[in-house]
């Protein structure tokens, strides 16, 4: 920062602290006045020389995010307090956007925090230990202790309602999170902000946070951007590598986190690695890019889990009533209540292409991680496996007639043009049977629920929300 500019910012803070530790008596030290400007120089000091966060080491399209958050945040406005949600998939950047936003801003405010990865941090002695980093963080007071959350939330109440401040919570999975560290805007002096980041934009709905902001996917210019940075560390590229790189791109689908692990274990890698390593990902996603967006499904109630899984495997980029008519026979009438979770949840989206009927879609990724948990049960036999989308898994669960460990919950799903030639004669065998729809003339679907026999099942094929006996 130029001297002069640091000059005026110092000024400009110092007034605001004066008028601050003036309002609140426990700036207001007893004592000489020269201990009472020094605590201000102090303080003052500290903000100016307040180090920023480490951001990204390849920020690619933050700019155009950043600008479009700090629309919302209206900094300059004191009318009130606002609440601001950044919402989104796992891996998609929100909590590096939330670390530009607070590098950018944080200067205009008394005091600021940032509270990262909050994230399962939901009982009392956690919630207590954010309280105390909160307020050691604003108020600068080392020694802080509470007997209980609801003694935190008072205090933060009673001591920030005349500060200026900038919170942010990030990754924020609980409601009691939110209750016990930002429970109302009253709370805050005018002219805060807080900002949320989760997967779960219901829950910003339910604590009332109406100014939210949906992180997108890169475009394919800015991902391939980012993926050449992670790969080669410069911008200048093989031409040779070219057509690898276009195809990570189109698997990432925009997702930053897959490009950035992708390319940094492709750093260094000669083209025949690169396709190599391509060609597993295609097969077998990363775990490190997995466990990530596992997080959301985690977090589902145990029915909901089924219906994405059903989803991830079978159903993905289907009209949604097919979707809803196909497995309301097997959820019951919450079907349109289990979707909206995975929309609120990041895990799932409803589009609608030019006035067409809406999709159910997710992201490839997404998709693949929920596959892969289903092959996880049984990696090397399918036919213990509770749904089956591979044509040769289920030709060889098929062919060989083998018991079905999952006959409760397991789906096969055959496109019309890749059904085998001894399909129409398999159809009429004892153990499996397929129905052929013209409702939905691009898919067969068998639904096995009940087994007659130790390796012989009587299916029970449901369409449209209505069963038939075969």
């Amino acid at each position: 920062m130029a001297e002069t500019s640091k000059t005026r910012l110092f000024f400009s803070l110092f007034i605001r602290f004066s008028i601050t530790c003036l309002r609140d008596s426990y700036l207001f030290l007893e004592g000489y006045e020269y201990e009472f400007i020094g605590r201000i120089v102090e303080l003052v000091s500290s903000k100016i020389n307040h180090a920023p966060l480490p951001v990204a080491d390849y920020p690619v399209g933050l700019e155009s995010r950043l600008l479009e958050v700090t629309k919302l945040l209206d900094v300059e406005s004191d009318d009130g307090v606002y609440m601001i949600g950044i919402h989104g998939i796992g891996g998609i950047g929100k909590t590096t956007l939330a670390i530009a936003v607070y590098n950018l801003i944080a200067c205009h405010f008394d005091g600021s925090c940032f509270l990262k990865d909050l994230r399962e941090k939901s009982n009392k002695q956690e919630l207590q230990y954010l309280q105390i980093i909160l307020l050691w963080e604003i108020l600068g007071e080392k020694e802080i202790n509470l007997a209980r959350v609801e003694q935190g939330t008072s205090i933060i109440q009673h001591r920030l309602q005349r500060k200026k401040v900038l919170l942010i919570l990030d990754d924020v999975d609980k409601h009691e999170q939110l209750q016990a560290i930002v429970g109302r805007p009253c709370w805050f002096g005018p002219g805060s902000r807080v900002i949320i980041t989760t997967r779960d934009k219901q829950l910003l709905a339910s604590h009332g946070v109406k100014r939210t902001y949906e992180v997108k996917l890169l475009n394919e210019n800015n991902a391939l951007q980012l993926l050449t940075w992670k790969s080669f560390k410069t911008e200048k590229v093989d031409p040779s590598y070219k057509e690898d790189l276009n195809d990570v791109v189109i698997y990432a689908s925009g997702l930053p986190l897959a490009l950035e692990v992708i390319g940094s274990n492709l750093f260094g890698k000669s083209i025949d690695e690169w396709k190599s390593a391509i060609k597993k990902y295609k097969r077998i996603p990363s775990i490190q890019i997995l466990e990530i967006l596992k997080v959301s499904f985690d977090a589902l109630e145990e029915k909901q889990k089924n219906v994405f899984l059903d989803i991830a495997c079978c159903f993905n980029r289907y009209a949604l009533t097919e979707v809803i008519d196909i497995l309301r026979a097997h959820y019951g009438d919450c079907m349109k209540y289990h979707i909206g979770v995975l929309v609120a949840k990041s895990l799932i989206k409803k589009f609608s292409w030019y006035g067409r009927l809406p999709r159910v879609t997710m992201h490839d990724l997404i998709e693949d991680m929920g596959k892969e948990i289903v092959r996880q049960v049984s990696p090397k036999e399918p036919e213990k496996r509770s749904r089956l989308w591979l044509l040769e898994d289920i030709i060889q669960v098929l062919e060989d007639n083998k018991e079905l460990h999952e006959a409760g919950n397991t789906v096969f799903c055959l496109p019309r043009d890749r059904i085998p030639e001894w399909f129409d004669q398999q159809s009429r065998g004892p153990s499996i049977s397929f129905w052929f729809r013209n409702k939905f003339p691009d898919m067969v679907l068998c639904l096995i629920v009940a087994p007659i026999q130790d390796k012989f099942f009587r299916p029970m094929v449901f369409i449209n929300g209505n069963q038939y006996s075969c």
